[in-house]
């Protein structure tokens, strides 16, 4: 089987030997026509240098571009369609990428499964990955055990097919990614692998790139089923109109009339942004 591996890598002088090593080691003895890129993603310490005694083909952004440039600006320089992306932390093993290249031949999209204390982390993250994940099932309707996972196997030119309206080039490239292949209809396969201790200290802003991230979820979720946004967003309203109602009937109170009414015309401002939404999704087909 023919991959090319795409290695993002900012700052990460402590990893990148030894990832790419474990690489070469891993998929020289598993038969495999395979090529390795680094993406020196504008790091400041000595990543570009430590990248170019390694045997990867490197590519120097100059400045930081984020994440998720990286993996593109590898796809545009790789060889192969199928493409396979791991992080230049040391938190995946080699050997998992083998462990997913099977499945390549019926799904279109394979993702590591994180497992593992390491994945598990500080109890802070747990409200934000619980709300995430299920704010993405439901908008692609099928199950994301991770929706973010670093080591994943695609072919390039389904990727290529998917909107580029939604393409995220910083850190929340692989949340996009998933949903997109997701809601596009394309299949998926979640393979459970060990999430390790990483080398070096995280570039992730948690703040900025959850709130990133939200936003991506939303304009998918706009973008391939509008309604099943909207229809939540209006049922609150409306609710409040019924409720305002019925207490306008017990007290005759004209307060509570007004408030009914003026719920009620929002809840109908809601649906009716939601089929303009619709009307523009089926027209640009």
């Amino acid at each position: 089987m023919d991959v090319s591996i795409i290695i993002p890598a900012y700052n990460e002088e402590e990893g990148i030997i030894g990832v790419v090593d474990e690489i070469n080691s891993a998929m020289s003895n598993n038969g495999h026509n395979y090529e390795i890129i680094v993406i020196n993603d504008g790091s400041t310490d000595l990543t570009l240098e430590q990248a170019k005694r390694t045997k990867a083909k490197v590519i120097d952004h100059g400045i930081n571009r984020g994440y998720g440039q990286s993996i593109i600006t590898g796809m545009e320089n790789s060889k192969y369609d199928i493409i396979a992306t791991m992080d230049a932390d040391s938190s995946y093993a080699a050997t998992d990428i083998i462990k997913l290249l099977p499945y390549t031949q019926k799904f279109d999209m394979v993702i590591g499964q994180r497992t593992g204390k390491e994945y598990k982390g500080k109890l802070f993250k747990y409200p934000a990955r619980a709300a995430f994940r299920f704010l993405a099932e439901y908008i692609s309707g099928v199950s994301i055990p991770d929706i973010n996972s670093g080591i994943r196997i695609f072919r390039k030119s389904i990727y290529k097919l998917l909107p580029k309206a939604h393409e995220c080039k910083g850190f929340s490239f692989s949340t996009t990614t998933t949903l997109l292949f997701l809601a596009a209809g394309f299949s998926s396969l979640f393979v459970p692998v060990e999430y390790r201790h990483r080398s070096g200290i995280s570039k992730i802003n948690y703040f900025r790139d959850t709130l990133r991230a939200l936003q991506i979820l939303l304009e998918i979720g706009i973008h391939f089923n509008p309604m099943k946004l909207i229809l939540p967003m209006c049922a609150l309203p409306l609710a409040m109109a019924v409720f305002f109602a019925l207490i306008f009937t017990a007290n005759q109170n004209g307060l509570w009339f007004i408030s009914s009414l003026l719920s009620f015309f929002m809840s109908m401002i809601t649906f009716g942004i939601g089929m303009i939404l619709l009307q523009i999704k089926v027209s640009s087909k």
